[in-house]
């Protein structure tokens, strides 16, 4: 876990040397593995439980821009759905007492998407230098 924490700060650091017309580019790439994650999610977490079926339904990505930056939040939307609560499926610690197996759905997604994130990333600021030397 360290490990991931370095990483992702020295990508933060270097995306911040990144020309801002980089900006644009990094956005569509940020969506894009978005929706992916999304529908992997979605489909990770389809399940038909009662209350909870309607727990792959709720799940949804925002696209916001704080202070400059962009970030992408992926999950369920409470309140959308009468399972939109039920990440505790996905959750190992909230599962020790309910019959089943743990899903990992958010997590299976976020591992299937990773490699495509950060060659995404690469090739927005690959393709924003190139432009920045073509000026």
């Amino acid at each position: 876990m360290a490990d991931d924490a370095f990483e992702i700060g020295r990508l933060e650091a270097d995306l911040r040397r990144v020309p801002a017309t980089a900006n644009r580019l990094i956005e569509k790439s940020i969506k894009r593995t978005s929706l992916r994650m999304k529908e992997d999610w979605k489909q990770g977490a389809e399940i038909s439980d009662g209350y909870a079926d309607t727990y792959a339904a709720a799940i949804s990505f925002d696209i916001k821009f704080p202070l400059g930056g962009i970030e992408s939040e992926i999950g369920p939307v409470l309140g959308s759905t009468p399972g939109a609560s039920a990440g505790f499926l996905d959750d190992p610690k909230s599962t020790a007492g309910i019959d089943g197996p743990v899903h990992h759905a958010g997590r299976d997604a976020l591992e299937a998407n990773e490699p495509e994130f950060f060659e995404g990333l690469e090739h927005a600021v690959f393709e924003a230098l190139a432009e920045e030397l073509e000026e």
